[in-house]
């Protein structure tokens, strides 16, 4: 009987993950580009529905606004899982986490704006203030702005550790 040589079995296996690997990528990379068109084709929907139902300014700007930011996440996410697909992920370096610190910024970003936008909406409609919905804003906000300063710190030093190399 013939015993399977394991370091071939060992290379087609890898082959064959390596290949699952890229499929699933291109995949992924695929159902992002739609993911990222149809929020265009809503945005585009949502701006024009809003223009006919004269919708308030200040809200409509804040929601475009809103769906923008997500369109950016989506193709900072996209430009990610493109990268993986060019290059092998052996060949991954602490230059690779920049993109997920970008799309932690834009989420964080995003989320601040909404906030920000929604209390002055209130104020410019003339509602009156929760004061305990007020103050949760306020904390979600400072604690926003943390991870904000944590993720410029972070890519500052990022940027300061691959231009040593």
């Amino acid at each position: 009987m013939i015993k399977p040589d394991p370091s071939r079995l060992g290379s087609r296996l890898f082959r064959l993950i390596a290949k699952g690997e890229i499929i699933t990528y291109g995949y992924v990379a695929v159902l992002l580009l739609v993911i990222a068109g149809s929020i265009s084709i809503y945005l585009i929907h949502f701006i024009l529905n809003a223009m006919l139902l004269h919708q308030p300014f200040f809200s409509t700007l804040i929601s475009v606004i809103n769906e923008v930011l997500l369109i950016l996440i989506v193709m900072e996410i996209l430009r990610t899982v493109t990268r993986l697909l060019v290059s092998p992920a052996h060949d991954v370096s602490i230059a690779d986490l920049i993109p997920f610190l970008v799309i932690a910024g834009i989420s964080v970003t995003r989320r601040i704006l909404t906030i920000g936008a929604g209390l002055s909406v209130q104020e410019t409609e003339g509602r009156s203030f929760d004061l305990i919905k007020f103050n949760q804003s306020m904390t979600e906000l400072l604690v926003s702005g943390a991870i904000i300063v944590l993720v410029a710190f972070s890519l500052w030093l990022i940027n300061r550790r691959v231009a040593t190399r």
